[in-house]
C-alpha cells in the first residue's frame, strides 16, 4: 500500500513511519528537520503551505494520506485539490481536546466538540483542531475522498520532546526527588505513542472509512501512579515529597498533567479495540519502555 504522509518525523510520526515502512510504500514530506531515508522511504522536504513545492511529487495515487500537522484551517483542502482522484483515504491526526469540556462525562466519539474559541495558545490550537475536523468532512464529500478522523489522548514515549515524562526520568536519572503534588485531585489518562501509531495502521489496512476513533487508554491515574512506574524502572532509590500545587508552582517544577477536578477531562478509547482490535499497552510497561529510550540521554 502506498500511503502518503505529511510532517512525519516528530514524536508521533515518527514512531509510525518506524513501525509502518516495512509494510507500507511511504512518502513523507514535512520540513526537513530529521531525515527518515535512512529506512527507505522517499522523503521531499518543503512547507505544507508552499502549495507550489507539492508538484515535487511524482503523479501517482496513494492507498492513504496520514496528515499528522494540519493546524490551521485550509491545510486539508490544500492538499485534497491538489490530488483530486488520487487519494482513497484520508486520515486527520486530530485530538481529544476537541470536546466540549467541563460536562463531567466520559466523552466517546458521538460527545458533542466544543463551540467556544478559548484564549492563549491552546485555546487557539483546540479551535482550529475543531475547524480542520469540519473541514475534512466538508472536503471529503467534495471530491469524495473517505475520512478517519483520530483523537489521541494525552501521548507519552519514546522521542517526546515536550517536557513531561521526560523531566521525571531526568530527575530521576540524576538522584532528584520526585514532587508530589498533595492536594492534586484530578484523574487523567495517557496513552504510549506506539499504540497511536499502530491504531493508525489498523485504520489503514482495515480501510476505516469514514469512522472516528479516540486513542487512549482507559487506565485513570494521578502523578503518584506515573512516578511509581517510572521508580519501578529505576535501580536507584528514588523518593516523593510532598507539596501543594502553589508550592511546585513557586518552585518551576514541571506538572504537565491536569491537578484539579475541574480541569479533569475523561475519555472512552474502546471503539477502536472493539471495531479494530487495538490493545492498550499498560501504564507500567509502557514507561519502562520510555524510561529506557531516556536512560542514555540523561546518562551522558
Amino acid at each position: 500500500m502506498k500511503v502518503l504522509v505529511i510532517g512525519g518525523t516528530y514524536f508521533l510520526g515518527r514512531v509510525f513511519v518506524l513501525q509502518s515502512y516495512k509494510d507500507f510504500d511511504l512518502t513523507l514530506v514535512n520540513r526537513g528537520n530529521y531525515s527518515m531515508a535512512s529506512l527507505g522511504v522517499k522523503e521531499y522536504h518543503f512547507d505544507r503551505h508552499d502549495i507550489l513545492s507539492w508538484e515535487q511529487l511524482p503523479n501517482e495515487s496513494y492507498d492513504a494520506v496520514v496528515d499528522f500537522c494540519a493546524y490551521q484551517a485550509g491545510d486539508i483542502e490544500k492538499v485534497m485539490k491538489h490530488f483530486q482522484g488520487q487519494i482513497k483515504q484520508y486520515i486527520l491526526v486530530s485530538t481529544v481536546d476537541v470536546y466540549k469540556r467541563q460536562t463531567g462525562l466520559y466523552k466517546d466519539e458521538k460527545h458533542s466538540l466544543e463551540t467556544r474559541h478559548f484564549e492563549g495558545e491552546v485555546g487557539e490550537y483546540i479551535f482550529q483542531k475543531v475547524q480542520l475536523e469540519k473541514e475534512l468532512q466538508t472536503i471529503s464529500q467534495k471530491y469524495d475522498i473517505p475520512y478517519t478522523i483520530i483523537r489521541p489522548g494525552n501521548i507519552y514515549g519514546p522521542f517526546n520532546y515536550a517536557p513531561r515524562e521526560s523531566e521525571f526520568i531526568k530527575y530521576i536519572v540524576n538522584g532528584l526527588p520526585l514532587i508530589k503534588p498533595s492536594d492534586a485531585d484530578a484523574l487523567f489518562q495517557l496513552v504510549y505513542v506506539k499504540d497511536v501509531a499502530i491504531g493508525i495502521i489498523k485504520c489503514i489496512q482495515q480501510k476505516a472509512y469514514y469512522k472516528i476513533y479516540n486513542i487512549i487508554s482507559n487506565e485513570c491515574i494521578h502523578y503518584e501512579d506515573v512516578y511509581q512506574c517510572l521508580i519501578n524502572c529505576s535501580e536507584k532509590s528514588v523518593h516523593m515529597i510532598d507539596h501543594t500545587i502553589e508550592e511546585i508552582i513557586q518552585m518551576g517544577y514541571s506538572l504537565p498533567y491536569p491537578l484539579n477536578k475541574e480541569e479533569e477531562e475523561l475519555y472512552n478509547g474502546q471503539l477502536i479495540c472493539q471495531e479494530l482490535g487495538l490493545t492498550y499497552t499498560s501504564l507500567q510497561e509502557g514507561m519502562e519502555k520510555t524510561y529506557q529510550a531516556f536512560l542514555p540521554i540523561y546518562q551522558q
